[in-house]
């Protein structure tokens, strides 16, 4: 944890390496990108194949769309193609003199089969009722952020704040505390003890995606997330082949950070693994920073520094049938400070903190499997271990202890997620399991010698158990509905006497109506509760509260309504919401009494929070693209019969970001952060509103290819808090911070012979058939059963959308000799167990006839040998 020097010196030594030169010989670079036709975004993880006299030779994009690879001198032919798109083949001249660029556009390939979904774990954002954001892996990259905290600023209507106790805590739309669920590749990171997980101890670099759920989330979440969902899901490859990632930075305030990461995909295997060092000293103050007490430094924040380490690995195995089983592990060492209150002027109530333990270690398998092709089941089992030391010291020195609480934690968990095709719609049940078990010792301290210590222990059991069913009323008009049953038991309460188990209800409707061309309607509601954490029941904080074994659930109505307006240049989003909470827990000070100076939490009459989300975003340019959303909510609560504001919640609440990528590998990102209308208590329970926050932050990038043996590469500079306001700080401090840094990445490998998997859900009218994937001494073979029907060319179905080609077409494009009927008209009134022609197996159906299925999943396997690079929509 102290070897700093060696891991500075891993993101120096990163740096340096982005700058070597490309290999020495008669070489020359090719350089470009690859864009999407009609939006002009960049097309990531697109494959490039250069062939030359029967050799071919390839790289892949990155997620800006660029790429470079050094070729000898000569002509070329290129094959470009990407999942989701149609393939392009040109003709490229590589100059002995000088380099060549080039840029190709990727049209967007689309198949009118009713619904199409890919099942790969990188899949767009459900189309729900309810609020459900999807955060893409370049905006994920561009945020250069060491935690996912610092991820907060992609998600609308979201904030973080780090309370008391040091912690980072996540919240959607002003909901309460400790009613947000997150979850990592499936798996609850929250710490059942408090229901809350500090997110500023999770590393970003394993973070591959981020989908948000808000409003009324899903049954399948479970119980416990009143305020919404957030799911982090680990990196992956979309393409066979490897990349190694090495990343170096280095800032003021001692901050610096390195991560060493690969990722590989097989034929049947993917795999990740990823090692992580952050390191930071006190955070900087912002010029106009005013902390009456406990802040005797003047440019820096007492007791706020850093140091963690991270290890993540996680490996997958794909199916035939579209199963898959993943295993991961991922292990979080942290030791660090505790900001001092800086508004409490009694040293007698402040808490002089540190952390110097904080581990959390999670072992996660996650896996699907389909039961022909009606019926799935996905879940996710895991178990976590977490240790942490809290420090209390007598003063602001941090010399003499005073206190120590040590807590150790035991938790394992369940999830299973059961899908059953109806004739009509869908239906799904789930199932939600936790039980953990915390062990606390309090050691006192007199003048920092350890007293006789105490030991209590918890253990607290949750389920939940729900159903959804969603279902087609018309053309462009779905609706869902769903019921769940949640209950708590606490079996062991430590010395306090037993309880009665919480059981509590939930509902969830919602319906989507597509109005028009590119614009949607939807509206959900629905109640959702949560239950006192053991903390809340039973914890002291070392002597700062009183116990509340007599707390009862938090409960809430939810509802929302939303329309949304999407070309191939704009997209726009509002969202108005309503949450009115009942029996919301919050805490109370007593004034005098043995326990005055002490706090306790209780239950109060309730709150209501209202406001609308806005989002949009504008690509005018291929090299420019501007995002922003924006949020106003009325955060109100109400106590003794009275109307009160919510303590610490912003009105307002907006982030701006501009992306350009210019000419000659350079790219630029602004990003604007704004709160306001934040209200706090002071010393007479009064509130008080808080200036205004503005967070300005920059970034200038240069994309550094044909490094040689190294691949791919950036060297980037960002700024964070420009105008050196009262929050910020390079992904660390408070004032304006500078860092410097670098990626470096091995090419995607474009090794012949790789297989790669697609599984889609193909909504027929009338059949369910699962084509065959069989793999022969000449390739590949994709079995097509003979009574597949496909639409014919250019017919219009379904909302104006338009079919390219047939899809028959693009299966005999992969490479094998698969069979298809044409289009025609007449309903499937049969099905033939005939053989598939070139196959030499049977079509299998997965559903008679005349059962009304209307669903199919259809997984195929292709080649990526060239000349036949396979993707599919």
């Amino acid at each position: 944890m102290s070897n700093r020097f060696f891991w500075h010196c891993l993101a120096v030594l990163c740096m340096y390496a982005t700058v070597l030169p490309p290999q020495s010989g008669a070489q020359s670079r090719v350089e470009g990108r690859v864009i999407n036709e009609e939006t002009q975004e960049p097309v990531a993880q697109a494959n490039m194949i250069f062939g030359q006299n029967g050799e071919t030779t390839g790289t892949a994009t990155n997620a800006k769309g660029r790429f470079q690879i050094t070729l000898a001198p000569g002509q070329y032919t290129v094959e470009v193609s990407a999942l989701g798109y149609q393939d392009v083949r040109r003709t490229v001249t590589v100059d002995a003199e000088a380099p060549t660029s080039v840029e190709y556009m990727l049209a967007p390939r689309e198949y009118n089969l009713n619904e199409v979904v890919v099942t790969e774990r990188a899949q767009r954002t459900p189309q729900t009722a309810t609020t459900v954001q999807q955060i893409e892996p370049q905006a994920i990259e561009q945020q250069d952020a060491a935690d996912v905290s610092e991820l907060a600023a992609l998600a609308p209507a979201t904030h973080v704040q780090t309370n008391s106790r040091g912690q980072t805590i996540l919240y959607f739309r002003n909901a309460g505390d400790r009613q947000v669920g997150q979850f990592f590749d499936g798996a609850l990171l929250n710490i059942p003890w408090d229901n809350r997980v500090d997110i500023s101890q999770i590393p970003a670099s394993v973070v591959g995606e981020m989908t948000v759920t808000k409003g009324v989330p899903s049954v399948q979440y479970g119980a416990n997330v009143l305020g919404g969902a957030v799911n982090f899901q680990s990196r992956t490859l979309n393409a066979p082949g490897r990349k190694t990632e090495l990343k170096g930075e280095v800032g003021s305030a001692e901050q610096g950070r390195g991560t060493v990461t690969h990722l590989g995909r097989t034929d049947r295997w993917d795999y990740t693994a990823s090692l992580q060092y952050i390191t930071r000293g006190d955070q900087p103050l912002p010029a106009n920073a005013d902390l009456e007490n406990n802040q005797p430094d003047a440019d820096r924040r007492v007791n706020t520094d850093r140091d963690l380490v991270s290890g993540f690995g996680r490996a997958a195995r794909r199916f035939e049938g579209g199963g898959e089983l993943a295993v991961s592990v991922l292990h979080v060492d942290v030791e660090q400070g505790v900001a001092p209150e800086g508004n409490e002027d009694n040293p007698g109530d402040t808490r002089f903190w540190r952390r110097p333990l904080w581990q959390k270690t999670t072992i996660m398998a996650s896996g699907q499997v389909a039961f022909g092709a009606q019926t799935s089941l996905r879940g996710a089992a895991w178990g976590s271990r977490f240790a942490q030391d809290i420090a209390e010291f007598e003063s602001i020195n941090y010399e003499t202890l005073d206190a120590v609480q040590e807590d150790r934690d035991q938790t394992f968990g369940l999830r299973l997620i059961g899908t059953q095709e109806l004739p009509v719609g869908t239906a799904t049940l789930s199932f939600n399991g936790l039980t953990s078990r915390h062990d606390q010792t309090n050691i006192p301290h007199d003048k920092g010698v350890p007293q006789s210590d105490s030991v209590s222990a918890f253990r607290q059991h949750i389920y939940s158990v729900g159903g959804e069913y969603e279902a087609k009323l018309h053309s462009g008009v779905h609706a869902s509905v769903g019921l769940n049953m949640d209950g708590a038991a606490t079996p062991n309460t430590g010395p306090f006497p037993d309880r009665d188990p919480f059981t509590t209800w939930g509902l969830t409707s919602g319906v989507r109506v597509d109005v028009a061309d590119g614009t949607t309607v939807r509206a959900s509601g629905g109640r959702k509760s949560r239950f006192p954490t053991m903390r809340e029941l039973f914890g002291a904080a070392l002597g700062k509260f009183v116990p509340n074994p007599g707390l009862s659930p938090v409960t809430a109505w939810i509802g929302e309504l939303g329309v949304e307006h999407r070309t191939e240049t704009v997209s726009l989003e509002a969202t108005g919401f309503v949450n009115r909470v009942y029996d919301t827990i919050d805490k109370r000070s007593f004034q005098s009494g043995p326990n005055a100076g002490k706090e306790q939490r209780v239950n109060l009459d309730g709150a209501r929070i209202w406001g609308i989300e806005t989002t949009a975003r504008w690509a005018p340019d291929a090299p420019i693209t501007v995002d922003g959303h924006f949020t106003w909510s009325r955060p109100w609560a109400f106590e003794d019969g009275e109307t009160v504001r919510l303590d610490e919640k912003p009105e307002l609440l907006g982030t701006w970001t501009l992306t350009a990528d210019l000419p000659v590998g350079v790219s630029l990102m602004g990003q604007v952060r704004y709160t306001d209308r934040v209200y706090a208590r002071n010393d007479a329970n009064e509130f008080v509103r808080l200036p205004a926050s503005v967070i300005a932050d920059a970034r200038l990038g240069y994309d550094l290819s044909g490094l040689g043996r190294l691949g791919d590469g950036e060297l980037f500079v960002r700024v964070d808090n420009l105008l050196d306001d009262a929050k910020g700080g390079c992904r660390a401090g408070h004032g304006i911070a500078v860092c410097l840094g670098a990626i470096c990445k091995e090419r995607l490998d474009g090794r012949p012979g790789a297989a790669e998997e697609v599984a889609l859900l193909v909504r027929r009218e009338s059949l369910r058939v699962r084509p065959v994937a069989v793999r022969r001494k000449d390739g590949w073979r994709i079995c097509v059963p003979p009574h597949l029907q496909m639409p014919a060319p250019g017919k219009r179905l379904n909302a104006g959308r338009r079919v390219v080609e047939p899809v028959q077409k693009r299966l005999h494009g992969v490479g094998g000799k698969g069979h298809a009927h044409d289009a025609d008209e007449h309903e499937l009134n049969e099905y033939s167990t005939r053989r598939c022609e070139n196959c030499g197996l049977p079509s299998r159906p997965e559903l008679s006839p005349g059962s009304g299925g209307r669903a199919v999943r259809v997984v195929l396997r292709m080649r990526h040998d060239p000349p036949h690079l396979c993707w599919l929509t």
